[in-house]
């Protein structure tokens, strides 16, 4: 008994989990809250405010799985020359320090970082600012939410900077240690946040409680990497020329295929706010604040797993590698399939129990949505267990399909209205990101297509197709 829970203890996988429930909570406890005190209007600033901070977040998203590469080959006594395009290792690969190695990739990532962030920071309070205009108008009391606007922007730019040592520590192999403390101060965030909501807060009360928590673990994070290598803050920070040259290629190329995938998803919402109505643009993205916090949800069991599959690749261990990558991506899709369901069935049911000012989408537009989904988590585990040969074809992949989607939109909209934005993810993940996806990664590793790919999804995808249609149907009857 006593080891079973010390192997939970320290599961990447099981704690990454635990971090993503505490997550998930904010949207089954905190979000009912807002939807039941909040107007339809005040609902949609508040899910406008969260889809301009995660596609903020979509540089980081680009840049620290690349980071986390290069200190995984590091700990694998890689030297940082050989890291630009990693074939596969072995007994023959010249060794480096591990900890010099990893100290000067962590100095690079220390300047790189508040760079970045200011940069990202001045571009979205000129676009965010833009975005929110409309919504932000129909609200009866305009000062305060522009208020709680300035103060996610001063959130953004700090947690930006620290998000560097988060990186660091999935890349030393710190996931567990660093979950763990997520799972802690998740809670007291969703708990701080319904307090405020619960005596009476508005929208102001409500970001201010939430963003704090996110400033809170950014100097969380720091102790923790300090306390773990405090070796790694020896070098002061400065742009290492052989890190930049490594890093920055595929890291370019990972940023500008994160903005065209879920930054194209979460843009989706932002336009569509300013034209629709407020009710329905809420309607929207609770259905996809829903679905992608079940994507985050399913990504626990193979993206948890990345620095062990890096560390393997350097050792040229092909055989185990795909063995566990296989088990990361079997149970990622069983896990989405499960979330996806129960969002389909349970969210319309919550929310008239409740008595939500906010209505849900129709389980069309829902259907549609979360194969999409699906379908696009099949195709970046592909490109991630591609991405371990530190080749990047994320821009690529990505901006092809972005553009795909984009265009169809546009096209679609006319006529089908809300229904128009999944349909054209779902053409494009199926008709490019998918195959392009597959073709690279059965290309540089044995997978034996498609004997891999039919071993990995194709049950999950029929239970969720089967699970989706007698939603529709069930609808259709009422």
């Amino acid at each position: 008994m006593k080891a079973a829970l010390r192997r939970l203890w320290t599961s990447p996988t099981v704690t990454t989990w635990g971090s993503l429930v505490i997550r998930f909570a904010s949207v089954i406890l905190l979000l009912p809250l807002v939807l039941v005190r909040f107007s339809a209007s005040e609902v949609a600033v508040w899910q406008l405010f969260s889809a301009l901070f995660l596609l903020a977040l979509m540089l980081d998203y680009g840049l620290a799985p690349t980071f986390v590469r290069l200190l995984s080959f590091a700990r694998a006594g890689m030297p940082i020359e050989n890291m630009g395009r990693v074939g596969t290792g072995g007994p023959n690969l010249p060794v480096a320090n591990p900890e010099q190695s990893a100290a000067e990739i962590f100095s690079t990532m220390r300047w790189l970082y508040p760079r970045m962030a200011l940069f990202v920071t001045l571009v979205m309070l000129v676009l965010g600012t833009w975005a929110l205009q409309i919504p932000i108008h129909q609200l009866p009391n305009p000062p305060a939410a522009w208020l709680a606007w300035g103060l996610i922007i001063g959130t953004l730019l700090i947690f930006l900077w620290g998000s560097c040592y988060g990186g660091a520590l999935q890349g030393m192999n710190l996931i567990a240690e660093m979950r763990r403390w997520e799972i802690a101060f998740g809670t007291l965030q969703v708990s701080f946040s319904m307090a405020v909501i619960w005596f009476g807060g508005g929208l102001f009360e409500l970001v201010a409680a939430y963003q704090f928590w996110a400033l809170v673990g950014v100097a969380r994070n720091r102790w923790l990497l300090k306390s773990a290598h405090p070796e790694l803050f020896s070098p002061a920070r400065a742009a290492s020329p052989r890190v930049i040259a490594v890093a920055m290629p595929p890291a370019w190329r990972s940023v500008v295929g994160v903005l065209s995938s879920q930054g194209v998803i979460q843009l989706s919402g932002v336009l569509y706010g300013q034209s629709a109505p407020a009710a329905e643009v809420a309607a929207y993205l609770l259905a996809l604040r829903l679905v992608t916090v079940v994507s985050q949800f399913s990504q626990a069991p193979f993206y948890s797993k990345i620095p062990a599959l890096a560390k393997l690749h350097a050792a040229g261990q092909s055989e185990p590698l795909l063995k566990l990558a296989a088990k990361g991506m079997t149970v990622a899709h069983w896990v989405f399939v499960g979330g996806a369901l129960l969002a389909a069935f349970g969210a319309p049911l919550a929310l008239d129990m409740i008595g939500s000012k906010t209505p849900f989408v129709s389980s069309q537009v829902f259907a549609v949505l979360s194969l999409a989904f699906f379908v696009e988590r099949f195709g970046a585990m592909h490109i991630q267990l591609y991405s371990l040969t530190n080749h990047i074809v994320w821009h690529i992949a990505n901006g092809v399909t972005g553009i795909m989607v984009c265009g169809l939109s546009l096209l679609l909209l006319p006529h089908l209205g809300l229904l128009s934005f999944p349909l054209a993810m779902l053409t494009g993940y199926l008709a490019f990101y998918c195959p392009y996806a597959v073709r690279h990664a059965s290309r540089a590793f044995p997978m034996h297509w498609p004997k891999f790919e039919v071993k990995i999804s194709v049950l999950p995808l029929f239970v969720l197709l089967f699970g989706l249609a007698v939603g529709v149907a069930a609808t259709r009857l009422k």
